[in-house]
């Protein structure tokens, strides 16, 4: 089962990673060791000039058939895996790992003092697939189209940045912002996927909705071959990367769920997957063949229990402290989500982002504590009835309702043990498993009062703390919120995220991340509970290169973009 990112229900696309919930196991084992005894399918294929050609096959989670889509400027959801990256590419690669950005389309670009102005230089003798030039005026032709049509400008570039952008010459692009910003550069320049205007320009209508069955793109591959079953990509012998691609052909199977892709991994059918985990799984693929199955299980973002702060008891800082003091999250792991470890209670994603943690928190954990829970909560003003609930001074019982997603089982089982641990302290707490439209739709709206769900990433902790805090992110109850699902809405809040984003400076930077840091270490304006794994299982069987924890050049989830392209230039075939 997987679920959809944020960027399917609203224009920013920034609330990243996969969750998809863990496996019922007890028949499929078996069948995954009797299936791996039969072998797979061979990952070279001889032409008739004999040679042998490397072919890479790739899944980035289990969805059903392939769309007949690859349309790069919509959601990845949307399009076709493969379109961000593997076809379209962008003006720069940031290593999400270290945070720093590289050239890609353009080699070079520089940000004015005052920061209202950024300029690229495009990198020279690139070449649509073809034949035809790409130059600036393709890059200037994308982002206005994003103004023209804003249910394509999915990071709200437009609404919230951009002035204007104008190609100065055919190596020259530059960008005029409405305010000082350095965080544009993310955005604009590894998040956005350039299409030729020669094309493009021709389409008539709404670009969200133009499928683009004939892709003409700069990146290393193009497409070959579709059908809903399979989506076949070969190398583009005209990508400025061609010479070092050596990756002949990817393959994109269509599988319809989590059970038949890890039976696929284990039948040796796949090179590289991207799908929650189950321990017992490590029987039949990884310790089956430890010299080359792998996984990496990195932390992508942290996994926050929302609690609704426009609405009481919520708003009441020591219900919120009580509330984490109540959560036994070692247990969490222990029962309901192996691979995700405790979360630090900034919230920063470690171990990315342990050079932005302020020294004070280095050593910070959460510790169940009921006695203190009970105690915050009398604070608050609560007193415990006969009812074994708490009650406020009207006599009003405090409870409250955790939304999850039905099918979700890691989250769902992580509901149900913070229940009984909030029913410990006096808490009337119950659970309700909706529909993932209910539950996406009652997050964004407010109708609920606490749930479990993701947060964003990005190149530093600026970019999560930006979409979970910032109050113009957020909107009254009824209304949607893009990001800010809590709901909070705090001056100084505001203050320090508008000081990151208006200096150049690192220790301006820093010290406005430690007052961040503390802000959620001491008010919880979500609470932290664990870490979202990037899900990435790959064999060495057939290709060598890939990032590991020991060769961090990117994340290796496969779905990542535009980082899957970046993955494949570093692969090797196994002769």
């Amino acid at each position: 089962m997987t679920f959809l990112k944020q960027e399917s229900y609203t224009r920013n696309h920034r609330r990243s990673g996969k969750h998809i919930g863990l496996l019922t196991l007890s028949a499929l084992l078996a069948l995954m060791v009797l299936l791996s005894a039969c072998g797979g399918t061979t990952n070279t294929d001889t032409g008739t000039n004999s040679a042998k050609k490397s072919i890479l096959t790739v899944n980035q989670a289990p969805k059903g058939d392939n769309p007949n889509n690859f349309n790069p400027l919509v959601n990845n959801q949307t399009s076709a895996y493969g379109t961000q990256g593997f076809l379209y590419e962008t003006l720069l690669y940031t290593n999400r790992y270290t945070g720093k950005p590289q050239g890609w389309l353009a080699d070079s670009w520089t940000q004015s003092d005052d920061l209202k102005t950024l300029t690229f230089h495009i990198r020279p003798n690139v070449k649509w697939s073809d034949g035809k030039d790409f130059t600036a005026n393709d890059v200037a032709f994308t982002f206005n189209e994003l103004k023209t049509y804003p249910d394509v400008d999915l990071s709200s570039l437009w609404l919230n940045y951009i002035q204007d952008v104008t190609a100065t010459n055919d190596s020259t692009v530059t960008f005029h912002f409405k305010t000082t910003s350095t965080t544009t550069l993310w955005y604009i320049g590894s998040q956005t996927f350039i299409v030729p205007q020669h094309i493009w320009s021709t389409i008539s209508g709404d670009p969200a909705k133009y499928t683009n069955t004939n892709p003409v793109v700069t990146g290393p591959f193009v497409l070959s071959k579709f059908s809903a079953a399979q989506i076949t990509y070969d190398k583009n012998p005209k990508a400025w990367t061609a010479s070092q691609d050596k990756v002949d052909e990817i393959r994109v199977p269509a599988i319809a769920d989590n059970a038949t892709a890890t039976l696929e991994l284990a039948k040796g059918d796949l090179d590289w997957l991207g799908v929650a985990w189950d321990p017992k799984f490590d029987t039949s693929y990884t310790k089956k063949d430890p010299a080359h199955n792998h996984y990496w299980f990195t932390p992508s973002n942290t996994v926050m229990l929302y609690l609704n702060t426009a609405k009481a008891p919520f708003n009441d800082v020591n219900v919120r402290k009580a509330i984490s003091d109540a959560i036994d999250r070692q247990e969490l792991q222990a029962k309901a989500t192996p691979y995700a470890p405790p979360a630090n209670p900034t919230g920063l994603v470690l171990p990315a982002g342990k050079a932005q943690l302020t020294p004070a928190y280095a050593n910070a954990t959460f510790t169940k504590d009921t006695a203190t829970a009970q105690s915050l909560l009398a604070q608050a003003g609560y007193t415990k009835g006969s009812d074994g609930f708490v009650h406020d001074k009207s006599g009003k019982k405090l409870s409250m309702t955790l939304i999850d997603v039905t099918g979700w089982n890691d989250w769902v089982s992580d509901t149900q043990l913070i229940v009984a641990d909030l029913k410990a302290i006096g808490i009337d707490a119950s659970q309700s498993s909706l529909s993932q439209t209910a539950y996406q739709t009652d997050l964004q709206t407010g109708n609920y009062d606490a749930g479990v769900s993701w947060t964003d990433s990005g190149p530093t902790p600026y970019y999560a703390y930006s979409d979970l805090l910032d109050s113009s992110k957020t909107a009254p109850i009824g209304k949607v919120a893009p990001t800010n699902w809590e709901r909070w809405s705090d001056p100084t809040t505001d203050t320090l995220l508008k000081q990151y984003n208006s200096s150049k400076d690192p220790a301006v930077q820093q010290r406005a991340l430690d007052g961040l840091e503390k802000i959620m270490v001491e008010q919880l304006p979500s609470i932290p509970l664990s870490y979202n794994p990037y899900w990435y299982e790959y064999t060495s069987n057939h290709f060598t290169g890939w990032p590991a924890q020991d060769n961090s050049f990117a994340f290796g989830y496969s779905g990542n973009y535009p980082d899957d392209e970046y993955v494949v230039l570093h692969l090797t075939p196994v002769k």
